[in-house]
């Protein structure tokens, strides 16, 4: 027996098990295999949509991400099979002759043990090859219909965020008209009285995305749907109210803040596991501020960047912008 033909598909084998593993029974994001299928799939579907988030073919990409996951893990554990049986060439005998096999022959032996088929055309040799075509086909079984079940969760993940898409923007379709709607002549009751569930819905929606992190690549080309649009559009109206509105007018500092703790629960987690160190090529837009004025709403003396907190606020836009365009929408689409 070739020992390195072995050790290789027995690598290859627990490498694609130990993701799937991760992927799917975790709640702290996908292995390192699903993330680079993940990322490659979706770089190539933004890419061949000229970057553009109004297309339709972005519709598909998160499909895309989940059907080339499953079929990469099946090839994974398929190949591992695979190299292990090459290792031996009367691993597999005929059941017929009790002849060797081929690597064809192999391959789909190997095949048919994972799918539990059951096929008795061809036989293990030894013990120690019923021991592995055993082991096989318990993976098998328990692998393949583990991912297929990890789909399901994922599905309902995505609901939930294309429903937090459509609350945020049934509040209004810029940050400016938010503030403006939910501006009553004396206070923001209105915007408050909505902040406990935008909070519970954004923080399950992060908490959603560190279990299952492929939701990540489900793009509508519908604005009204997009969540990384939407949630640029919360956090720029929940930026005017904390910079730029005067604090005695009406604003509830707990309710404000529990909505900042919630929106950097979202940014630090998109930070962390999908921009890494990028730059954007658009620069963040200062608000104007002149439609607030017009309505009445009591405004800080100043510029909105001189009243926010300077760098910081600068560096957050920056992120912003950067979420907008990996997800092709620009600052356009939010003002």
């Amino acid at each position: 027996m070739n020992s390195f033909y072995f050790f290789c598909g027995a690598f290859l084998f627990l490498i694609t098990a130990l993701d799937i593993i991760k992927t799917t029974l975790s709640s702290s994001g996908g292995g390192k295999i699903t993330s680079v299928v993940s990322k490659g799939v979706w770089k190539g579907f933004y890419v061949a949509a000229g970057k553009n988030g109004r297309s339709n073919l972005l519709e598909y990409a998160g499909l895309g991400v989940l059907v080339s996951i499953l079929l990469v893990w099946v090839l994974g554990l398929w190949a591992g099979v695979f190299v292990m049986l090459l290792s031996d060439p009367d691993s597999v005998l005929k059941s017929s002759t009790l002849a060797s096999t081929g690597p064809l022959e192999k391959l789909y032996y190997a095949g048919f043990t994972l799918s539990t088929l059951g096929v008795g055309d061809y036989v293990a040799s030894t013990n120690f090859w019923r021991v592995i075509t055993t082991v096989a086909a318990f993976s098998g079984l328990a692998f393949i219909t583990t991912s297929i079940t990890y789909f399901i969760p994922v599905l309902s993940a995505v609901g939930l965020q294309s429903r937090l898409s459509l609350y945020i923007n049934s509040m209004g379709t810029t940050p400016l008209q938010i503030v403006q709607k939910s501006w009553n002549g004396r206070s923001f009751s209105s915007f408050f009285d909505n902040t406990s569930d935008l909070c519970q819905m954004l923080m399950q929606h992060t908490v959603n995305h560190h279990s299952y992190p492929v939701i990540h690549f489900f793009h509508s080309s519908k604005q009204k749907l997009a969540i990384v649009r939407a949630v640029v559009l919360l956090d720029e109206a929940h930026q005017l109210l904390k910079n730029v509105v005067k604090e005695d007018a009406g604003i509830d500092k707990l309710k404000l803040h529990m909505l900042q703790t919630a929106l950097d629960e979202y940014l630090e987690m998109v930070k962390g596991s999908f921009i890494k160190n990028e730059t954007p090529n658009e620069k963040a837009p200062k608000p104007d501020l002149s439609q607030l004025k017009a309505s009445g709403v009591p405004l800080q003396e100043g510029k909105y960047s001189d009243n926010a907190s300077g760098q910081e606020l600068q560096e957050r836009r920056e992120l912003l912008t950067v979420m907008l365009e990996k997800d092709g929408w620009k600052w356009k689409d939010v003002y």
